[in-house]
């Protein structure tokens, strides 16, 4: 009688034991460097933020939601960094490129509302752009980036000048979003500020209203988004972030960037991770847009491949405003539906993911942003936000990497140490060269303000001899051998670089000032 209790019991510890072992292999089967998140997410998620604040590379806001609750939020950082404010959910970070979204909401309720077709072109609505291209490109071209428009941003004068410059919105247009075609409308994907400043104008003139009295007629207002709006310059906004420029040699304010202009309806809009969970909210549901409308903006455009800079995919995967793919995870190969999207503008990085699937959400706005010619802080946005999607669906996650000296930062210790040539030398060997010439330009202005003159000209020198065919670098050599009083030097540089361009205005108009200073007062 004794005999089949004692069995079920032999089995089932047996069944206990086997589970336990089978969970040690599956932990010791995770990848170095992957851990399980467990049965408290919160605890994953705050330590995946923390440590990726305490690399340096990120500063601002989280919050993670899940089944419509917010199961993790923090700030991390400085707000403000002359006056030591923290960061925290409810300061207010500049969105980049995260505002083309709530474009292309206004868009879709003027199509709603029969106000506007999808298929009518810029022409329609703005007599003046030019007639030979704006009656090609269509409201749909212009939302899903296949308008053929070339990006402003590409300019080499626009992070230097046009950026910092205040134009009348339809001067803009006329001037930077109506050039020469890159590619016929409607045959590939290619990104494209242009357009969404574009469609913001068509708002205003559809509307009889300003695209940012729209924002908060139609969208902040009705959702109770108190913390959003439209950024401009001279607006004093409460808790709004500083965005600060992450350098070799340590963080510096954020370049000037006039607001209204350029990026206007394709980037200049500010929020709070609290506000954005709204949004969120208001997407699962027919509060702003029916639900036909919002599975069209949800739908990517795959009809159309990608040019090569965008990742150069065989199918389109972006919508209207969004990005929408599904990320495999390397380890689980759990699949999961994303849709998303980036934004990147001087002192600030945002990453936006909706997990629809899931009915999880997790945004991550920043107040630091990349020098020219990096990208640290956006990968480690962009990085953070991929863990977090991990750990919100309880998948494996990894920490990030602490942080290591940069090539600017170890060839500086030894120009401190051992000297220039020793540094050159160094970089000779292991150093890595920058596709756009200038490899050590940020390293020999530093050394230049520190008053190490010659060894920051030596550098500037030596980035020369490595990329002889690169203008700008010829002219930025010549210029600063011209305000360091080596004039002679700069003649040098300026007579390289009119061989190159002869007609250079720049080089021309350089050369006549080098050789006035020549001649004295």
């Amino acid at each position: 009688m004794k005999t089949g209790p004692m069995r079920f019991g032999l089995l089932f510890l047996s069944l206990l034991f086997g589970q336990a072992i089978q969970g040690q292999e599956d932990k010791a089967s995770l990848p170095k460097g992957y851990r399980e998140v467990g049965p408290d997410k919160e605890t994953a998620l705050r330590e995946l933020c923390q440590a990726t604040a305490e690399t340096g590379l990120f500063s601002g806001a989280v919050l993670v939601a899940e089944g419509g609750n917010v199961i993790y939020k923090d700030g991390f950082g400085k707000a403000n960094r002359e006056w030591n404010i923290p960061n925290s959910t409810d300061t207010r970070f500049r969105l980049a490129s995260v505002s083309k979204q709530f474009c292309s909401m206004l868009v879709m309720q003027l199509v709603q509302e029969g106000k506007v077709k999808l298929d009518d072109t810029i022409i329609d609505h703005l007599r003046y752009y030019r007639k030979d291209t704006g009656e090609k490109i269509t409201l749909h071209h212009l939302m899903c980036h296949q308008s053929g428009i070339k990006d402003f941003t590409a300019s080499y004068d626009y992070r230097r000048t046009i950026s910092r410059l205040a134009f009348g919105k339809d001067e803009f247009i006329k001037e930077h979003c109506s050039g020469d075609l890159t590619h016929q409308p409607g045959t590939i994907y290619s990104y494209c500020n242009a357009s969404y400043i574009i469609l913001g104008r068509i708002i205003e003139k559809v509307t009889r209203r300003t695209f940012e009295q729209n924002l908060q007629e139609r969208i902040f207002h009705p959702l109770g988004m108190k913390n959003s709006g439209y950024d401009r310059n001279r607006y004093v906004i409460q808790k709004r972030a500083s965005g600060y420029t992450y350098g070799s040699f340590g963080l510096e304010n954020a370049e000037f960037i006039e607001l209204d202009s350029s990026p206007g309806a394709a980037g200049a809009l500010y929020s709070t991770v609290e506000d954005m969970f709204l949004w969120d909210r208001a997407l699962c549901t027919d509060q702003l847009l029916n639900s036909e409308l919002r599975e069209l903006m949800f739908t990517a455009n795959r009809d159309v491949p990608e040019v090569k800079a965008a990742g150069g995919r065989a199918h389109s995967i972006y919508g209207y405003g969004w990005q929408i793919y599904t990320r495999t995870h390397p380890v689980t190969k759990r699949r999961t539906k994303v849709i998303n999207h980036g934004g990147a503008i001087q002192g600030f990085r945002a990453m936006e993911n909706r997990l629809v699937e899931d009915d999880a959400f997790v945004i991550v706005l920043c107040n630091q942003g990349d020098g020219y010619g990096s990208s640290d802080v956006w990968n480690a946005v962009t990085k953070l936000s991929v863990e977090l999607i991990h750990v919100v669906t309880g998948q494996p996650f990894r920490m990030p990497a602490k942080a290591r000296l940069t090539q600017e930062q170890r060839m500086y210790e030894i120009v401190k140490s051992e000297g220039v040539e020793a540094a050159i030398e160094w970089f000779r060997a292991k150093g890595k060269k920058a596709g756009w010439g200038g490899s050590n330009s940020a390293l020999a202005t530093q050394l230049i303000q520190d008053g190490r003159v010659d060894d920051g000209l030596r550098l500037l020198e030596f980035d020369v001899e490595a990329a002889p065919g690169k203008a700008w670098l010829l002219r930025k050599t010549a210029q600063v051998c011209l305000e360091n009083g080596r004039p002679k030097r700069a003649l040098v540089f300026v007579n390289m670089g009119l061989k190159l361009r002869p007609d250079d205005e720049r080089f021309i108009t350089l050369k006549a000032e080098i050789e006035q200073n020549m001649k004295g007062p």
